[in-house]
């Protein structure tokens, strides 16, 4: 089990709200999950408040990450637990959190030193990103090595 750390104040609002509605909020966040292409049936989304649990498995690491982002890049939600199993626990994601007003070359220069490298941010972000200038500050992003 791991736990990612957000900022609850941005990102995807819901229809309802976190806290009182955790069945109803689960149902929204699992669908935002189908419509980005990064579930199936064996995924099980829990909200207690504003920390949301995911279960299940994901074909690779790769879909795995792209799920603990797209439900913690969600407003209100301020924590994910991991319990995924990806077949490859071993490997750590690397995440990064977008500072105000940076752009993904902005990203890409300040963690690779090639504003260049932004394409392959966005590739990795995507679909949950996609142009380099869509991203907002306190949005967690992957960041391949």
């Amino acid at each position: 089990m791991t736990m990612y750390e957000f900022d609850k104040s941005v990102g995807q609002p819901l229809d309802a709200p976190l806290h009182g509605e955790g069945a109803e909020a689960a149902k929204q966040l699992k669908h935002r999950l189908e419509a980005l292409g990064l579930t199936h049936d064996h995924f099980l989304v829990e909200v207690d408040g504003s920390k949301v649990t995911v279960s299940g498995d994901a074909a690779m690491q790769d879909q795995k990450e792209r799920i603990l982002l797209a439900l913690g890049n969600t407003e209100g939600v301020a924590q994910v637990e991991d319990l995924v199993d990806a077949g490859q626990e071993e490997l750590r994601p690397r995440f990064v959190t977008v500072r105000d007003g940076e752009t993904l070359s902005d990203l890409a220069e300040r963690l690779y030193g090639d504003p260049n490298a932004g394409a392959n941010l966005l590739r990795a972000n995507e679909p949950m990103v996609s142009s380099l200038d869509q991203v907002c500050g306190g949005w967690v992003l992957r960041a391949p090595a």
